[in-house]
């Protein structure tokens, strides 16, 4: 008897050879920032984490963008009264409900949103003590974020050295329509 295949089936296998292309060249990371690299698995964490202590889902771009900007505004904020540490970041974790313990790239991410909310505080903006931070932190460009040591998995996307974050990754077999 002859087996008739189904659209999904068919599908199914296409989907699955697109995801064989989809991995970047060698790269098993799901992104690696300033050296330190983090799986698949655990940028997805990091984006569940947040996820469930936040109002709204937080998408895995936002994390790796969030992530990869911490360690700039982290030597920033560097040995001032409001620097936010490891412990800051997973205790204020905590205290929003996550359940169980935060991963690194959870606590990275947490951290800049952290000195964003530090940066719209106008009492803190107004202690001297950040003048010199503010100073410094108005000096830098989007070029300056993209160019942070940041690579991202292409399943991902890409990080924009125009500093415009985490962009889709569109593979090159793919081509706008010419008009």
């Amino acid at each position: 008897m002859k087996r008739a295949y189904t659209l999904p089936s068919v599908a199914a296998v296409a989907a699955l050879a697109l995801t064989g292309c989809s991995s970047g060249l060698g790269m098993t990371e799901g992104v690696v920032i300033e050296g330190t690299g983090y799986s698949v698995a655990e940028v997805q964490e990091a984006a569940e984490q947040l996820s469930e202590v936040s109002p709204e889902p937080v998408a895995v771009p936002t994390v790796i963008y969030q992530a990869g900007v911490a360690p700039l505004l982290h030597r920033s904020f560097n040995d001032t009264s409001y620097e936010v540490t490891e412990s800051d970041a997973r205790r204020m974790l905590s205290e929003a409900g996550l359940e169980g313990e935060a991963s690194d790239l959870t606590v990275q991410a947490v951290t800049f949103q952290e000195y964003g909310a530090l940066l719209g505080d106008q009492e803190a903006l107004a202690d001297e003590e950040l003048a010199p931070v503010i100073a410094e932190l108005q000096t830098l460009s989007a070029e300056d974020i993209g160019a942070l040591e940041v690579e991202v998995n292409p399943r991902f996307g890409s990080w924009s050295a125009s500093g415009d974050g985490v962009l889709p990754q569109v593979p090159g077999w793919i081509s706008s329509p010419s008009g």
